[in-house]
């Protein structure tokens, strides 16, 4: 059984807020808190993250071969070039009970469960996502034991004898119940620093903790004073964006509440800067030990969010849903753009240092679709990517093929890999969801 460190958290505080710090090699910086003094070879908690993109991928610009510094990534991975010692392919995986259904909406709740779906527009039933059963274990030490997060409004209404509530949610803490999305950047921001006040607002959290920040400096490292200058900065570099999105959202003739609550089934403006956004804001949740578990939806299943930016065909397809179906070169630069969405959240990671290791090094940032060909909607296989080393219990920079012909089908459902991941995670349970064994050579 792995043990979680000791609390490392600490904080600076202003009027009404509090910012947590990430991992500091000095001493408690405050009277009364713990007195713990991880070393420069101390192990980070272990983290797990789930980045979902709707309507599968082009399988033929999707995947990889060879392992190391041999492995060569087709077209629509290449941004993870830089990244592949930190990659783990995954080719074959399937979730068996998503052929039970609509084609699109019983594949996609049950990405993080492999349960089958309950066709209902109102009596929902899934099953406890994997997020939320390893956040009972691990997320407890944490301000938030798990964030759901997404970039799109939750849709409404139904879509062929099922509630699009399916369509809106990966992660579900119960049979029954999704867990409440968080989709505007501002609002996750001031969760994250505190702002019962509303300071926020008017001033820079920086400037109301910056005498905290003073009299902390000096009894830092030189490491240390390096380290928090460079989060501080990191911090102030996402304020001066957010505070950019109210303009660009009345330029766009819409209201910021208009991206997040209104039941509009268009796409957020500023496609690019939302999704980053998030991220960022969660690469600084994980470093901080705010929370240890998430998950973020880049679209909702079904999505018709709006990549006419990417367009480079004369066709001009811009809908998600649509592009999909006609597959090509536009399908294509769609899918890569999200790939290269979350290889600037792995940049991320790794840019953040715990001791001699990385956030990311002490992470699992789970990539996948609920569909192989989006067009086909091939429920065959599904495209998984993993990165990140996770405390050194995944060996990264390999392409594992479980579609291989000696591979039993069995073998290969993706209730195996949770089962497995429980394992690295140190949590001791019988199975998950229809797994019929931990992932083998995982």
């Amino acid at each position: 059984m792995h043990h979680a460190p000791a609390s490392r958290r600490r904080f600076l505080k202003g009027i009404g807020v509090t910012l947590a710090l990430p991992w500091l090699e000095t001493p408690s910086l405050r009277a009364g808190e713990a007195k713990y003094k991880p070393t420069p070879r101390s192990i980070g908690p272990r983290r797990f993250a789930c980045l979902f993109m709707a309507n599968g991928v082009n399988p033929n610009d999707w995947g990889a071969a060879g392992d190391g510094t041999e492995m060569v990534l087709r077209d629509s991975l290449q941004s993870l070039e830089p990244l592949k010692e930190q990659l783990l392919v995954l080719n074959g995986l399937y979730n068996p009970n998503a052929a039970h259904g609509n084609i699109h909406v019983a594949a996609a709740p049950n990405i993080l469960s492999g349960a089958r779906v309950r066709a209902s527009t109102t009596d929902l039933k899934v099953a406890t996502s994997f997020d939320q059963v390893l956040a009972e274990h691990i997320g407890g030490d944490t301000e938030f034991p798990s964030l759901a997060l997404g970039i799109e409004p939750p849709y409404l209404g139904t879509h062929k004898g099922y509630s699009c509530i399916y369509c809106s949610h990966i992660s579900w803490s119960s049979a029954s119940t999704p867990v409440p999305r968080e989709n505007n950047p501002r609002l996750l921001y001031d969760r994250l620093v505190g702002d019962p006040r509303g300071k926020r607002h008017a001033k820079s959290v920086l400037d109301l903790v910056l005498e905290d920040a003073k009299s902390a400096l000096p009894r830092l490292s030189a490491w240390d004073r390096q380290r928090l200058n460079d989060y501080l900065t990191s911090v102030r570099e996402v304020e001066k964006r957010l505070d950019r999105v109210p303009t660009q959202a009345i330029e766009q003739g819409r209201k910021v509440s208009d991206w997040i609550k209104a039941p509009d089934p268009s796409p957020p403006t500023a496609v690019i800067d939302h999704m980053r956004l998030m991220l960022d804001l969660l690469a600084i949740a994980f470093a901080t030990d705010s929370t240890r578990v998430a998950t973020l939806m880049f679209n909702n299943d079904l999505s018709k969010m709006d990549f006419g930016f990417l367009n480079s065909s004369s066709t001009a397809l811009t809908n998600m849903h649509t592009m999909s179906h006609a597959g090509g070169t536009d399908y294509s630069l769609m899918n890569r753009f999200h790939v290269e969405m979350y290889a600037h959240f792995l940049k991320r990671l790794r840019e953040l240092s715990e001791g001699e290791a990385t956030v990311l090094d002490n992470s699992c940032v789970m990539f996948c679709s609920s569909l192989m060909s989006g067009g086909a909607h091939d429920r065959q296989q599904m495209p998984v990517l993993l990165g990140g080393k996770l405390g050194g219990e995944l060996k990264t920079g390999r392409t594992l093929d479980y579609m291989s012909e000696d591979a039993e089908e069995g073998r290969r459902r993706l209730c195996n890999l949770y089962a497995k991941l429980f394992e690295h995670y140190g949590v001791q349970r019988q199975g998950f969801g229809d797994s019929v064994e931990p992932l083998r050579n995982l």
